[in-house]
């Protein structure tokens, strides 16, 4: 089951006693979900479809309890998808309920769409988490963390996007942004942190443990790799260096010999040539008595500076 099933399963289990909050939550799902239709003059049905059984369950409890409306849920093959099946619930002459949830606003006389947030109902705390639940669990969709970190909002009007994305950064702080997407508008959040804060303020906190949970071993592995990655950087780079130095000092055994450089040098060379893949620190804690590293890489490099010199000369002192 996807993080995003999961997830709406959890948020279609709350159930809120305050009329106001299952209002709210009623709006935010019927925003995006809700196709309205004409039913006769300055008449509106109302059709809500999801693909989710657990949220048509939500919605037939919340018409219920709030407008004592008592509807159906029928199952519908997806045409589209072909592998879900999806929920539609129907409410004929929906006129009152739409108003009351500002989905319709009367203008001299006449209904029109309001493309604006339901701001009477968003004036408590718990309406405003309450709505966001509902926009999620109408048009919301969460991608599994070990893939991505990405939390999309589905909306049909650019005005009201930019008005939800609005309404999130300024009473949560979520940094959501806005992009097209085919005939539609994409509320979006991609920082894990924020998405971590988005599941907590709707309440499915059981989903935001696991998601979590996968999220700190996503890091772990990442920090890991990044330690590992940089150690077998810094490995390669030793043995580049300390086949470059054996080369060198191949060079001068075979044209003058290693017997010609000064004591010292002698010592880290002959060091060297035993040791192939030992590094500078373990070069140093060799040597008799023992050097620091800056000491036997400077040593290293006057050998090194001999040898191109020497070649310089075509193997001449």
């Amino acid at each position: 089951m996807s993080f995003s099933s999961k997830s709406k399963n959890e948020l279609a289990r709350i159930r809120t006693e305050g009329k106001c909050c299952n209002r709210a939550e009623l709006s935010g799902i019927i925003r995006v979900s809700g196709a309205l239709e004409l039913g006769g003059f300055q008449k509106m049905n109302l059709r809500i479809t999801t693909e989710n059984p657990a949220v048509a369950r939500l919605i037939f409890i919340l018409l219920k309890k709030t407008y004592q409306i008592h509807t159906e849920v029928i199952m519908k093959e997806n045409k589209i998808l072909n592998k879900h099946h999806l929920y539609e619930i129907f409410i004929e002459k929906a006129n009152d309920i739409l108003l009351d949830l500002e989905i319709l606003n009367l203008s001299e006389g006449s209904m029109v769409i309001n493309d604006d947030m339901p701001n009477a109902l968003l004036k408590k705390s718990c309406c405003k988490k309450a709505y966001l639940r509902g926009i999620y669990l109408g048009g919301g969709s969460l991608s599994a963390p070990e893939k991505s970190y990405h939390l999309e909002l589905i909306t049909h009007n650019d005005f009201y996007a930019n008005r939800l994305v609005t309404f999130i950064n300024t009473h949560f702080d979520l940094t959501a942004k806005v992009t097209p997407r085919k005939k539609n508008y994409i509320v979006y959040v991609k920082e894990s942190e924020k998405i971590v804060d988005f599941l907590n303020i709707i309440g499915a906190h059981h989903t935001l443990l696991e998601y979590e949970n996968v999220r700190i071993i996503k890091q772990m592995r990442n920090n890991v790799n990044r330690v590992v990655n940089c150690e077998t950087a810094n490995m390669n780079k030793t043995v580049e260096a300390a086949y470059e130095q054996m080369s060198q000092i191949h060079y001068l055994e075979a044209t003058v010999g290693i017997e010609s450089l000064p004591e010292k040098l002698q010592e880290v060379a002959y060091l060297r040539m035993d040791n192939p893949e030992a590094s500078l620190k373990e070069l140093s804690e060799l040597m008799n008595p023992p050097v620091g590293k800056s000491g036997v890489n400077h040593r290293l490099k006057k050998i090194m500076k001999i040898a191109t010199d020497l070649q310089l000369k075509g193997g001449k002192i």
